[in-house]
């Protein structure tokens, strides 16, 4: 997944949910997002900052210190682990265990007839890549999410006037 929907998709989540945003906390939360996607500049990317042994010593200093800040950046890698679980594989206990594990949905149906949902899916096994290609570019599909979250935060920080 590219930077821009990493940012995207925590802040909008933030902006429905928060009574009144900063900037502050949204440059915080939008770093904690794309945080993890700086291991493309080590050995693999979905590598070390993107395993369980990085993130839960930081989810446990967040409590143990109780910064609004440090929530914030917490949160944002959260959403960041739990997009890339969805769009390949994350190696939970890596450097200890390279494997990687992810889901990938194919298809949502919803039954009219009885409130069933049936949702097809396939467990994902595999290791970080070396590659860096993936990471380069944004898509339309990117852009567009982007530019709805940039007027909504104009919005909610009261910088767009009627």
């Amino acid at each position: 997944m590219d930077p821009l929907k990493h940012a995207s998709v925590p802040l909008l989540a933030f902006l429905a949910i928060s009574k009144s945003p900063s900037l502050a906390s949204v440059a915080v939360l939008v770093f904690g997002a794309i945080f993890p996607d700086f291991d493309v500049f080590f050995e693999e990317h979905r590598g070390y900052f993107h395993s369980l042994l990085f993130i839960i010593p930081i989810f446990m200093l967040s409590f143990y210190i109780q910064n609004h800040y440090l929530w914030l950046f917490v949160f944002g890698l959260g959403m960041h682990f739990f997009l890339d679980f969805f769009s390949g594989v994350i190696p939970f206990l890596y450097p200890v265990r390279k494997k990687g594990f992810g889901i990938k949905v194919s298809g949502i149906v919803i039954f009219e007839s009885s409130p069933k949902i049936n949702v097809k899916y396939e467990i994902l096994v595999g290791y970080p890549s070396r590659s860096r290609g993936s990471y380069v570019g944004v898509s339309n599909e990117s852009l567009t999410i982007a530019l709805a979250t940039l007027i909504i935060l104009l919005i909610r920080l009261n910088l767009l006037s009627e």
